[in-house]
């Protein structure tokens, strides 16, 4: 099947600024895809749709735990979240140049894929859809950051033991992932795992958020792995970033399969209205916390 480029990339640095930045980093049309999708996920690239001929920049830092917007950009805020995350620049430089001949090609062009395909979603306020790039991102990075995590030891022994722990205690994806992240990932990190996630809720309309809220709440009061640590009615809910993966799962499974598993619990359009609206309250805490996670396996691999 033909291959179409749906996206194209454009720095958006300029001048002094795009002169201070390593050069392996600038972004051209040679670049590979995994720098492309670190550079776009720090806030700081242009894109253009070639099929629908629109463009937009995206200027959020999602690397950041409470994801920021860029009032101004710089060489210095990416060099700041290498230097924030102990990441060497010469480190990285290496790790991109092995990834030419030894990395997977194909899978980093699927996932940012599925980012930009967010993004643009995104710009057009269509949230489910966005979602569903989302979800499809989440897919990608369930089985493949852990064993990308995994290969990082140079020890074959090491690797085996990591790779059998991930299997032996995983009961599905979902089990499988959330298991990577809350026991393995950030394992010498626990605490940030523990640190508030504010999901507000601010619909055109009080009937809405009233619907918004009593879904999310019954979410986390139904799952066990989510705690939910303080809630305003029809305003604002607060959990534990432990729970967030085993959410992301939730948001999919409740509304998109209808009539599947325990379908009592499932969401009908009568209960969830105005899907875009819905989904714009969660959604850029899950690409915010897939930045995060993807960064910590960057950070471990370089190492």
């Amino acid at each position: 099947m033909a291959k179409f480029k749906q996206f194209q990339y454009s720095e958006s640095l300029t001048g002094r600024s795009l002169n201070a930045l390593p050069e392996f980093l600038r972004v051209n049309s040679r670049s590979l895809d995994e720098i492309i999708l670190f550079r776009l996920l720090s806030g700081t690239l242009k894109v253009k749709n070639k099929f629908k001929r629109t463009k937009f920049e995206q200027r959020i830092n999602y690397f950041n735990l409470d994801y920021i917007y860029n009032g101004k950009i710089s060489a210095k805020l990416i060099k700041d979240i290498l230097k924030l995350n102990t990441i060497r620049p010469s480190k990285l430089e290496e790790y991109y140049n092995s990834s030419i001949r030894y990395g997977n090609k194909v899978y980093f062009e699927s996932l940012l894929l599925e980012v930009t395909n967010y993004f643009y979603q995104k710009e057009n306020k269509s949230h489910a859809t966005a979602f569903l790039h989302l979800y499809r991102a989440t897919e990608l990075i369930s089985y493949c950051f852990p064993l990308y995590y995994a290969s990082r030891s140079t020890s074959y022994e090491k690797t085996y033991t990591s790779l059998k722990d991930f299997f032996a205690k995983a009961d599905g994806e979902v089990s499988f992932f959330k298991n990577f992240v809350n026991v393995h990932l950030f394992k010498d990190d626990q605490s940030l795992l523990d640190v508030n996630l504010e999901i507000s809720i601010n619909s055109t309309s009080v009937d809405l958020d009233a619907q918004y809220f009593k879904a999310i709440k019954k979410l986390c009061d139904k799952n066990k792995n989510i705690t939910l640590n303080h809630s305003t009615p029809n305003s604002k809910i607060v959990i534990s970033r432990r729970g967030l993966t085993s959410l992301i799962f939730d948001l999919r499974n409740r509304y998109f399969h209808l009539l599947a598993g325990d379908y009592n619990d499932n969401f009908s359009s009568m209960e969830l209205a105005e899907i875009d609206e819905f989904y714009k309250c969660v959604n850029e805490h899950i690409l915010n916390w897939i930045a995060v996670i993807y960064l910590e396996v960057l950070s471990q691999k370089v190492d």
